[in-house]
């Protein structure tokens, strides 16, 4: 079987979060540790603000 890298379809999955602490493409975690379907608006932020060079 062929190993294939994740898809990150969220762009702001790009970059850690500064709420929750989840690395660049692992998904946030709610209060009950459980996976968020969408990212903390914290870092939807942080990523639109990120320096890009």
């Amino acid at each position: 079987m062929t190993y294939r890298e994740p898809t990150i379809h969220h762009p702001a999955l790009m970059v850690a979060c500064p709420r929750c602490g989840s690395v660049p493409g692992a998904a946030c975690y709610g209060k009950a540790g459980q996976r968020m379907k969408g990212v903390h608006t914290e870092r939807a932020e942080f990523y639109q603000e990120r320096k890009t060079s």
